[in-house]
């Protein structure tokens, strides 16, 4: 049984455009850690569930990154998952 994602944990993010490359991510928030104030006031976007978060995606280049919200476990374009381990 898969764990629900944490604020801090590296997940795979699959791209929205062109290539749809997988991109390394890391969790900003998640249903623990979004502050609810934030959300009330309209800062930050709330999550459909305790499986969808907010993710920092990291891009080579000068950016370096760009955030997606209320991002859901999938393998389609705009999801996230976990990564593959070795063994």
């Amino acid at each position: 049984m898969l764990r629900n994602p944490a604020t801090g944990d590296i997940v795979r993010y699959r791209g929205k455009q062109g290539l749809f490359a997988l991109r390394a991510a890391i969790v900003t928030a998640d249903t623990k850690t979004l502050d609810p104030e934030g959300v009330k006031i309209g800062a930050v976007p709330p999550l459909d569930s305790n499986r969808h978060v907010h993710l920092w995606v990291f891009t080579p280049g000068q950016l370096g990154g760009f955030h997606e919200y209320n991002v859901a476990l999938g393998t389609e374009p705009g999801t996230w998952h976990w990564p593959v381990t070795a063994g």
